[in-house]
């Protein structure tokens, strides 16, 4: 199965996170934090949720960060690359470049590609400069990228899914939506090695770097600018059926990236291999000026403990909590125990529902669940509390999740939050907020989604309802 939408990624992390914080610690036979991301997320945001969690930053990650990216990790501001939004690149061309102009190639549909009239120095020899490159050409609300050592890259859209873990070992593979490998759950693509199957998209992150060297400028090989690189080769192969894979290499100093593509060979794998190349970026350079991300990381302010006027107090599970006046309740289910939903009146934001082409991919679901996925769906602020059982603590922090922060609640013995921002072309929608708490003394272990609007208010009102947290019996 795959994460079908932008959104998804985030309930992809919320999956993840659990998956990793289950794992480092020794819980009970019976608890399956997959199982409880999963029943939460749907019950949350009534949607068919895949948990083939295609872990990349997300930040996360949002999200580089243990669990991959769905998300977007901002690095330390620098000089931005050249090039701006949906604007072609422009490179220097070198100062010693020969005047004869290269002859165009042959595509595999047999028109001749656009040829490239400007060549770049590239690790000590000089390429032609890739035509027809973007930056910044997403399809949705903003970048939601992966990192793998400190290059950052995005999945093309339409529902690849990943093969294994994205960051074990320096190592990231993806499948392409058509691949029947990615939609089956025998053998699960989540438990594939990427040396076993030929992956549409293959990174690897390397060190043996010094030796490289760079194709003759007729070789018919082409080259980049990303910023923070001193070497970007990129080689496209004799096509393979329907597919013409290509080799691009990228150096940084001592560390350095081969990644492996296989998109069709036709325009349109042309155009992907153009889009893959152009939102690539590394992390040491500085975060480009044509990134837009999905999501941000909020750091929290400091939290005043205590219930404003006008606010709801309530309990769930020894939990004691407020919401602002005039949000609803209602019952959810939960894993171990019954959870609760309250619903506030500002809308967050609106989701379109699954497209009919998405969901016919979808082998495993019941009509009425892609008939639900198919409706365009309201978000309103909301707090989400699934119910979880006394005893140990289950949480442990994942320590290379940027979102996670340690915060103080009277009463427990372990309190994270992993906050993001949401954004829209670049316009802040909502934050979101996943809260991981333990009550001290063998307490209750609870798990909380928390969504408030993406403004000041919204943010006064995240930072006020985690002063209310309260687990003191």
């Amino acid at each position: 199965m795959n994460v079908h939408d932008i959104n998804a990624k985030q309930d992809a992390a919320l999956v993840a996170d659990l998956r990793a914080a289950g794992s480092t610690i020794e819980p009970p036979r019976s608890l399956d934090a997959t199982a409880m991301a999963t029943r939460a997320v749907r019950n949350v945001r009534r949607r068919r949720i895949v948990v083939a969690a295609t872990a990349g930053v997300a930040v996360l990650a949002l999200t580089g960060a243990g669990i991959g990216a769905a998300g977007a990790i901002y690095a330390d501001q620098q000089e931005p690359v050249p090039g701006t939004d949906r604007t072609s690149v422009k490179s220097a061309p070198a100062s010693d470049s020969p005047s004869a102009t290269p002859s165009p190639s042959v595509s595999p549909s047999g028109a001749p590609e656009e040829a490239s009239t400007e060549l770049m120095k590239t690790g000590g020899g000089t390429l032609p400069v890739m035509p027809g490159v973007e930056r910044g050409v997403v399809e949705g609300p903003g970048h939601a990228p992966y990192i793998l050592g400190g290059l950052w890259y995005e999945v093309p859209p339409g529902g690849w899914s990943a093969v294994g873990d994205v960051n074990a070992g320096g190592v990231a593979g993806f499948l392409d939506p058509d691949d029947p490998r990615g939609r089956s759950d025998d053998p699960d693509s989540l438990d594939m090695s990427i040396d076993d199957v030929d992956a549409a998209l293959e990174l690897r992150n390397v060190t043996d770097v010094a030796g490289w060297t760079v194709p003759a400028q007729d070789s018919g090989a082409m080259t980049l600018d990303i910023d923070g690189a001193d070497l970007v080769v990129i080689e496209q192969h004799e096509r393979e059926g329907k597919v013409r894979p290509a080799t691009i290499r990228i150096r940084s100093g001592a560390e350095g990236w081969v990644i492996e593509t296989r998109f069709a060979a036709n325009e349109q794998g042309r155009t992907m291999l153009r889009n893959f190349v152009g939102n690539l970026w590394l992390k040491d350079a500085g975060e480009p000026s044509w990134y837009k991300p999905q999501f941000e990381i909020p750091v929290l302010d400091p939290i005043e403990r205590g219930v404003p006027a006008g606010w709801t107090k309530t309990e769930h599970n020894d939990l004691k909590f407020a919401v602002p006046k005039g949000w609803s309740s209602e019952p959810t289910d939960g894993q171990f125990s019954p959870g609760v939903e309250w619903t506030g009146k500002t809308v967050t934001h609106v989701e379109p529902g699954i497209d009919a082409a998405t969901l016919q991919l979808w082998t495993d679901a019941s009509d009425e669940e892609k008939a639900r996925a198919a409706e365009e769906m309201t978000s309103f602020e909301r707090v989400y509390v699934q119910g979880g059982k006394p005893g140990g603590n289950w949480w442990s922090q994942t320590m290379s999740a940027p979102t996670s922060q340690l915060i103080e609640v009277p009463g427990a013995d372990y309190a994270e939050v992993q906050p993001t921002l949401n954004n829209l072309e670049g316009e802040p929608e909502y934050y979101t907020a996943s809260i991981f708490l333990h009550q001290a003394d063998e307490g209750e272990n609870l798990f909380l989604v928390v969504d408030f609007d993406g403004g000041e208010q919204g943010w006064k009102d995240l930072h006020t309802f985690l002063g209310s947290l309260d687990f003191r019996r």
